[in-house]
């Protein structure tokens, strides 16, 4: 019997796989049927989540590199991937450097950093992914942005200027690489253990005033995701899908 999942021997890439987020879409993938490589700094980082998956019947391995190391580091990860599985189908840019910066803290090196892995790696990724494609009609790159591309938080400059810069780039890119389908998604506070112990004000602020009533989960994140890189998802690209629990429609009063 043909395999029913949408993404059966699709090979996947999704950068920033070792945990949290990045964790979570890689079990996404390979539960419907991908070949999912996570990328890491290193191979150790993506281990665990490599091994959880290929214990559960599914296909994955891991490749690294820093996606701050510059346009060799880069190709070279594109290149090992192909060398090994074949062309990329679909790309998860999730890695980011997400350290709070301010407009009034002296120099730039900060911002330059976090610009080399939030926006100029994602760049680099998908056009070498798109342009080395055999059929670019096949290819799904999904960008993973946040709300605050949209809004920026309070001393988060670089982070919310680099993601607004991946939400221009995905339209730009879906343009430029078509049929390849190029999409974000403008993730919402994303719970995790610990997070509302950790920073309970702007837990219960963001749960006050978000129609949910509480932070997205990883998976609402990564469900979003898996379908936008799905063959249900054909029409859609250049789009920007908030996941935010309605965050972004609220009045958003009362900042912690």
């Amino acid at each position: 019997m043909a395999s029913t999942r949408a993404l059966d021997g699709r090979v996947v890439l999704i950068t920033g796989a070792g945990a949290g987020l990045g964790a979570v879409l890689a079990r996404s993938f390979a539960a419907e049927g991908a070949v999912v490589v996570a990328h890491g700094r290193t191979i150790h980082s993506t281990a665990g989540v490599v091994a959880e998956i290929e214990a559960g019947g599914g296909r994955a391995t891991t490749v690294a590199g820093d996606l701050g190391g510059g346009e060799d580091v880069l190709t070279g990860i594109v290149e090992e991937v192909q060398d090994r599985l074949g062309p990329v189908s679909v790309l998860v840019n999730n890695a980011a450097d997400q350290r709070r910066t301010s407009l009034s803290e002296p120099g730039l090196d900060a911002w330059r950093q976090q610009f080399e892995v939030n926006l100029l790696a994602v760049a680099a990724l998908t056009g070498l992914v798109c342009t080395r494609a055999p059929d670019r009609s096949q290819v799904s790159v999904v960008n993973v942005s946040s709300v605050e591309g949209l809004a920026p938080f309070p001393d988060h400059t670089a982070y919310a200027a680099s993601k607004a810069a991946v939400l221009s780039l995905t339209a730009s890119a879906a343009g430029e690489f078509a049929p390849a389908r190029v999409n974000a998604i403008a993730a919402g506070l994303i719970d995790r253990p610990g997070l509302a112990e950790a920073w309970p004000s702007g837990h219960r602020w963001w749960g006050s005033v978000a129609p949910s009533g509480r932070p997205v989960t990883a998976q609402e994140v990564a469900s979003v995701a898996v379908f936008l890189a799905s063959p249900a998802a054909s029409g859609v690209t250049g789009a920007t899908i908030p996941v935010d629990g309605g965050w972004s429609s609220s009045p958003r009063t009362g900042w912690v």
